[in-house]
C-alpha cells in the first residue's frame, strides 16, 4: 500500500532528489490518508511509460509498457486488507525482507508470463532495489541471506530472459522500468515539492516542477524538465480509498496532467 496523508503536502523553492519527498510521506502520522494499492500504482506507472516519447525518447514496446504497468501484482494479497502500525497504515516501505521477497518474486513470476522482457526488466528492477538494501546493512544475518540468495536466483532468471537483447539495451529499460516507478510513487504519495531524478536520459537529467493548484478537485500539474513525454504530455487519474474507512467520501480519483 502506498500511502497519501492528506494535509501534509509540503512546497518547496528548491529541486530535492524525488526520494527526499516520498519517503516522509510513508512514515507520517495523519489522520486521514488515501491509500493507493501497489496494483493501482504500478497500472499509474504503465500509463507513464505509455506516454514516454520523442524527442527525449523512443516510444517503448508494448511488451514493456505491459511489464511496466504489472511490474508490483505480487503485492496483491499484502494489499487485500488493510494493516496498522501504531494507528498508521502500513506502507509498503514498512515490510520486511520475509515479505517483500515474497512479493517480489511473485511480481517477476507474473511478469515473466507476460513476457520474457516483461520478466526480465521487472526481475532487474527489484535486484537493484535488494541490492541496495544488502549494501545498507540494515538488516540480520538471516533476512541477508535471504537477500543474497534472491539476487543469485534471479540473475539466473535474467541470463535466461534476455534473449536477443544486449545488457546496454536491458539495463537502459530498467532505468525507464525505474523513473516510471518512482514518478507513479511520488504522484501517490501526494508530496508538494520540485523534485529531480536519479535516471539520467539522453545525457540530461530530469526535474519537475509542480504547479500550484487553484482548487483541491484540480489536477495536480507537473512540468518536466526537459520533458519526457510525447508532445501534448499525459492526462492521468489514480483510484484511492480513505483511510478511516468510516469516512466520507470512502473513495476517489485523483487527476494528473504531466508535461
Amino acid at each position: 500500500m502506498v500511502l497519501r496523508p492528506i494535509g501534509s503536502e509540503e512546497q518547496s523553492q528548491h529541486c530535492i532528489p524525488v526520494w527526499d519527498a516520498l519517503l516522509p510521506t510513508q512514515k507520517a502520522r495523519a489522520s486521514e490518508y488515501w491509500l493507493i494499492t501497489q496494483a493501482d500504482h504500478a497500472a499509474l506507472s504503465g500509463a507513464i511509460a505509455a506516454g514516454l516519447g520523442p524527442p527525449l525518447l523512443q516510444r517503448l514496446s508494448s511488451e514493456v509498457v505491459t511489464g511496466i504497468a504489472h511490474h508490483d501484482d505480487g503485492w496483491a494479497p499484502f494489499d487485500a486488507q488493510i494493516s496498522l502500525i501504531n494507528g498508521r497504515p502500513l506502507s509498503f516501505l514498512d515490510f520486511l525482507p520475509q515479505d517483500f521477497l515474497r512479493a517480489w518474486t511473485s511480481s517477476i513470476d507474473s511478469a515473466e508470463k507476460l513476457s520474457p522482457i516483461a520478466g526480465a526488466i521487472v526481475s532487474r528492477h527489484f535486484c537493484r532495489l535488494g541490492q541496495s538494501r544488502v549494501e545498507s546493512r540494515i538488516d540480520g544475518a538471516e533476512s541477508c541471506t535471504l537477500l543474497v540468495t534472491f539476487l543469485d536466483c534471479e540473475e539466473e532468471r535474467q541470463q535466461r530472459l534476455l534473449g536477443g537483447h544486449s545488457r546496454e539495451e536491458f539495463e537502459f529499460l530498467t532505468d525507464v522500468l525505474q523513473f516510471c516507478d518512482v514518478l507513479s510513487l511520488y504522484l501517490c504519495c501526494g508530496a508538494g515539492e520540485d523534485v529531480a531524478f536519479r535516471q539520467v536520459f539522453g545525457g540530461r537529467p530530469i526535474c519537475l516542477r509542480r504547479e500550484a493548484a487553484r482548487t483541491p478537485d484540480q489536477a495536480a500539474v507537473c512540468r518536466f524538465e526537459p520533458s519526457p513525454f510525447a508532445e501534448g504530455g499525459v492526462d492521468l487519474a489514480l483510484p484511492a480509498r480513505h483511510f478511516p474507512e468510516d469516512r466520507k467520501p470512502s473513495t476517489a480519483t485523483l487527476p494528473f496532467l504531466l508535461f
